[in-house]
């Protein structure tokens, strides 16, 4: 019995490592060629700077909106180069007429469009295209705030090569800094994703954008699907198939507050989590493309997004139970080791494991219909 027990020990201690070693396997690709592969040149200085149409799809955002203007107004990019379209999603609140006053008060040029029924993120900024004037359409949210210069870098990746057909600004936490907090977690995970999708970008493309700050131009990219998952990483996969490039700009910085309650974080990064994994699997035939993006970065996000999480979550749980069954003395120095690790690492590691679970929970909801949403926005009442 002893033996037996021994063997079945060991033959779950080793099959967990090998699903963790497995699961690690794409992050270890990106690790190594975040510090050695190839990089991204810097984007040269516009010479032209062209009009752009703001597009900003809002639900409730009354205590926050009028904040998010000014922030636009503070921005570098020349006032008389863009218009704002702003999709009110029947909202409850008074944030469509909020909107208004504070634009005509700083001088921008706003429309406001009203949903008469919940449209969702997707078709708002569908619907709004369909009123922008210019050849660029910028798609921000209500709830996020750039740096001064975010939408003079994005535009200046995008106009420094025809090849390009959308561009994503690099979204971080409003408040890593602050110590033992969400914000930190998940500034030091953001941290790691913005550089997996620069090296994505100077191999060929991403598709992993957020909503926060993207550009695209609308002779390459007409609509966002509506039906196919998230519309940010959409609108990089519809680039993609239009045989485009769908790049990262990590110099263009915008920052959403983080939900002061755990609770409301979680339900916001499965539902993303959910959205991302139903575009992956949506653009399984940009498999068949001949170009870097569908013979490397494509295979090492499906891997990530979908296989990891279950890989990582299964293998961990055989290692524990194999700890379990053996010696208390191992046990412990594990368990010492674990801990010691993850001193070492700090919220890196933690950080990790923790959106390992949001990516297999959003597994577990990807069929659902997500194209409606509720804001997570701090400033909600």
């Amino acid at each position: 019995m002893f033996g037996t027990m021994n063997i079945l020990t060991f033959f779950l201690f080793v099959c967990g490592l090998l699903l963790l070693a497995v699961a690690a396997l794409p992050y270890g690709i990106y690790l190594y060629n975040i510090h050695y592969g190839k990089k991204q040149e810097v984007a040269p200085p516009l010479v032209n700077i062209p009009a752009i149409t703001i597009v900003i799809s809002a639900l409730n955002e009354e205590r926050v909106i009028k904040e998010r203007m000014e922030n636009i107004a503070n921005s570098t990019y020349p006032k008389d180069r863009y218009e704002i379209i702003l999709v009110d999603d029947s909202s409850s609140d008074a944030t469509g007429r909020i909107a208004k006053e504070t634009a005509e008060r700083l001088g921008l040029t706003c429309t406001v469009l009203r949903n008469e029924e919940r449209l969702g993120v997707a078709r708002s900024y569908n619907r709004a295209f369909r009123h922008a004037q210019n050849p660029i359409i910028v798609t921000s949210d209500a709830d996020v705030f750039f740096e001064k210069d975010a939408l003079e870098r994005i535009i200046e990746r995008l106009e420094s090569d025809d090849t390009i057909a959308a561009v994503c600004g690099d979204l971080l936490p409003l408040d890593s800094s602050r110590e033992e907090t969400i914000g930190e977690m998940e500034g030091k995970y953001r941290d790691y994703y913005g550089a997996m999708c620069e090296w994505d970008s100077a191999l060929d493309s991403t598709f992993s954008f957020n909503g926060a700050l993207i550009a695209f131009r609308r002779e390459c990219i007409s609509s966002i699907e509506e039906e196919a998952g998230a519309d940010d990483a959409n609108t990089a996969m519809q680039a993609i198939r239009n045989g485009y490039r769908a790049v990262y700009e990590i110099r263009a910085k915008v920052y959403e507050e983080t939900p002061d309650l755990f609770r409301i974080q979680f339900h916001q990064k499965v539902r993303r989590a959910a959205g991302l994994i139903v575009t992956t699997l949506h653009g399984r035939d940009l498999l068949r493309q001949n170009r870097p993006f569908s013979k490397t970065v494509y295979p090492l996000r499906i891997m990530i997004n979908c296989l990891s999480p279950t890989l990582t979550l299964i293998g961990g749980f055989f290692v524990f139970l194999a700890l379990l069954m053996f010696q208390a003395g191992l046990v412990a120095a594990a368990t010492l080791l674990v801990l010691g690790y993850s001193f070492y690492a700090g919220n890196i590691l933690s950080s990790f494991l923790l959106n390992q679970i949001y990516l297999f929970l959003g597994l577990l909801r990807f069929r659902k219909d997500m194209s409606l949403w509720e804001s997570t926005s701090r400033k909600k009442a």
